[in-house]
């Protein structure tokens, strides 16, 4: 009788404290959403988030829409440009050459590529691990992000480049090695780039990965979006060849194949044992947190590979909230978002403060270019092709949702001193008075 009223007891014990654990997870969920809705309502993010345990998928949430002119809502089939995420497809169908004998990353590129200069100075595992000295096509003039170039086209603009260093003296992250390795795959497989993507992945078990290639319209894709000029209005991205990045940022995927591949990647799944430890080495902390953007893309995933959370973040936009993945892996263990709050000001802008928030400004890194004008009762920045909002806060600062920073301007007028939400974050810019 005694045994009996103590299991029954035991077991209310149990339910209850399950209760209480799944009470505590809904709170956290629901703080998730919370804070990603929060930057849709600010035109900064429109997309899915993805939580894995173990594997297995516990939360996944759409936010915003794939194609707000058609209002088609975001959807678990949403595919997205996963822009730099492609390197890690890129090294896994290296592995896959190398598991088949194809290559070896001790080979030199002169055994794929003869002609290209200095190949026999340039080693396969150099060209994966950025330190080539291979230049990085983001800052070459001849490579046309409006205009479509073939790989060839891409591998002879490199060609005509000077090394930027002795190979394996340093490491410089560089897109044009990548391309590289997109034609090493496809000497080496006798395929095109994209159909290898294919032959290995899309038909083995993630059939959303593919390489993008000019011009194609992709079925389900989402639209490129951007913060417009007016605060929580958004406008069509910036033109992009998504094609040109062929190797290190072409590819696309709904969020749940991307978020399986990088799982199964780290954990042997894709490649052999060994191959996999070359390929996808394992951090000392078992920490892992990567990041792709481009203009109308975002896409983070976190692998913690000793306890096997994993959580990705992908958006259609090219606001940057750089904490954001942190920041959900951090609410889903319980922890805060530690974001510094802020209210837009309503106030009229007055004759005084247009005059002298006007101009042009410098940052004091990368050389980015800021105009800075009216825009109804607020401003907006003008940085290349982004026309986007700049809005002032109640406190005096101001609120660039394109980056998520708030920037301070100088008693003097010289300057904005900006900095991210997040007041653990380390990045600083000023941006200085023309």
């Amino acid at each position: 009788m005694t045994r009996a009223v103590a299991t029954k007891f035991s077991g209310i014990l149990a339910l209850a404290f399950c209760s209480v654990v799944h009470a505590e997870l809904d709170d956290r969920l629901a703080l998730i959403d919370d804070y990603v809705n929060a930057y849709v309502d600010m035109a900064a993010f429109d997309g899915v988030v993805l939580i894995a345990e173990g594997g297995n998928i516990v939360y996944r949430q759409n936010f915003g829409n794939a194609d707000y002119s058609q209002s088609v809502p975001m959807a678990a089939e949403t595919v997205f440009r996963i822009a730099s995420l492609s390197k890690q497809v890129t090294q896994a169908a290296i592995g896959r050459l190398i598991d088949q004998g194809k290559l070896t990353t001790d080979q030199s590129l002169s055994e794929f590529l003869p002609d290209f200069p200095n190949a026999e100075r340039i080693s396969i595992r150099q060209l994966l691990d950025h330190t080539a000295g291979v230049a990085h096509t983001n800052r070459l003039g001849w490579m046309d992000m409006k205009s479509a170039m073939t790989l060839d086209e891409i591998v002879e603009g490199l060609s005509g480049e000077a090394l930027l260093f002795t190979p394996g003296e340093n490491n410089q992250y560089s897109n044009g090695g990548y391309a590289l390795l997109a034609k090493v795959i496809e000497v080496a497989s006798e395929m095109t780039f994209g159909e290898f993507i294919a032959s290995e992945f899309t038909h083995q078990g993630y059939p959303s990965i593919g390489h993008e290639t000019a011009n194609e319209v992709v079925a389900g894709m989402a639209t490129r979006y951007a913060p417009g000029p007016v605060y929580g209005q958004r406008v069509n991205a910036e033109t992009y060849i998504t094609a040109n990045r062929i190797g290190g940022g072409s590819l696309y995927a709904n969020a749940a194949d991307i978020l399986r591949f990088f799982i199964a990647s780290y954990g042997g799944e894709i490649l052999s044992a060994a191959t996999t430890r070359e390929m996808f080495p394992r951090p000392e902390d078992g920490d892992i947190q990567i990041t792709g953007r481009s203009p109308g893309a975002l896409a983070q995933i976190y692998l913690d590979l000793n306890d096997g959370l994993t959580v990705g973040t992908f958006s259609s936009n090219s606001a940057w909230p750089g904490s954001l993945n942190s920041d959900v892996v951090a609410l889903y263990r319980g922890g805060d978002a530690t974001l510094t709050d802020f209210t837009v000001s309503h106030a009229p802008l007055g004759d005084t403060e247009r005059s002298s928030v006007t101009g042009e400004f410098v940052a004091d890194r990368f050389g980015w270019d800021w105009t800075i004008v009216p825009e109804g009762n607020q401003f907006a920045i003008r940085q290349n092709e982004l026309h986007t909002a700049f809005v002032r806060t109640t406190d005096g600062e101001f609120h660039a949702p394109i980056y998520d920073w708030l920037c301070r301007y100088s008693d003097y007028g010289l300057e904005f001193e900006c900095r991210q939400r997040d007041p653990d974050a380390e990045i600083r810019f000023n941006f200085q008075r023309r």
